[in-house]
């Protein structure tokens, strides 16, 4: 078996590199085949990665795309998407060796713009107002579809659309609801909206959406996990759909509920 090591090399914390030098003793103790992930590394059978939520959202798209499961191990704060912590690196590298686990698949997302350029998300795609423009209005103005069919038209800061994973992200933070991982379905959050009536909505993971940039509104921003990826004007759509792919996260067997109380509920 051989193992990819993932880690933030921007990390400048004592402990952070001790933990990760700590874990490639124990691979080399159990005699597991590792090396450090970088656009040169071979083909692993598994993404060993080290840090927090942002960590694993950096590497999701080639773990997706090449099928390749990753063991998230959380060094970082909330960690919620990590199945084990610091404290339990033996536990990790006594799965790897014995190759005792269980795979979670976590659906994602593939995004669109008008232009036809392509991004991957694991959590949401957002699009939402440019936060410094000195266009004369700073609201979003969007038109949201579900198959062609306008949902709502908005005047807001923007809308998310999420995976059940994403669900508890950003998601959750702007009042949308949890989506256990076991369904089937995508959620639309809009992020302060003017009106009453534009609430979040749940739908089925099969279907597209679109959001399009309406006149009058102000510039807006397209972002994918967080990272703002393209400038938006009127006019402009977004298309999200399914990915065709999902990415495995190796699971250790802890309640789905469980995890959301012990990781969100403090």
């Amino acid at each position: 078996m051989k193992i990819a090591i993932c880690y933030n090399p921007k990390k400048t914390d004592k402990g952070y590199d001790e933990t990760v030098l700590r874990l490639k003793s124990l691979l080399e103790d159990a005699k597991i085949e590792y090396f450090d992930l970088d656009k040169n590394s071979p083909k692993p059978d598994v993404i060993a990665v080290l840090g927090g939520d942002g960590t694993i959202l950096a590497n999701a798209q080639y773990a997706t795309e090449n099928d390749l499961p990753i063991l998230a191990i959380n060094v970082g704060t909330v960690g919620f998407l990590s199945s084990l912590e610091e404290k339990d690196l033996e536990i990790a590298v006594k799965m790897l060796s014995q190759g005792n686990f269980k795979l979670n698949e976590k659906t994602a997302l593939m995004v669109s713009t008008s232009n036809g350029e392509k991004f991957f998300a694991l959590n949401d795609a957002v699009i939402e107002r440019e936060k410094i423009t000195q266009d004369f209005t700073v609201v979003s103005k969007l038109d949201f579809a579900i198959d062609g069919n306008s949902v709502y038209k908005l005047s807001s800061d923007g809308i998310i659309i999420s995976t059940p994973t994403g669900s508890t992200a950003y998601s959750l933070s702007a009042g949308g609801v949890v989506l256990a991982p076991d369904l089937n379905s995508f959620i639309a959050t809009p992020i302060c909206s003017h009106s009453l009536y534009t609430r979040p909505i749940v739908f089925r993971d099969d279907k597209q959406v679109s959001v399009t940039v309406m006149k009058n509104s102000c510039s807006s921003v397209l972002s994918v996990d967080g990272r703002g990826v393209k400038r938006l004007k009127v006019g402009d759509t977004v298309t999200v759909k399914k990915h065709s792919k999902k990415l495995k996260i190796v699971d250790c067997g802890e309640d789905f509920f469980n995890r959301l109380i012990r990781k969100l509920g403090k």
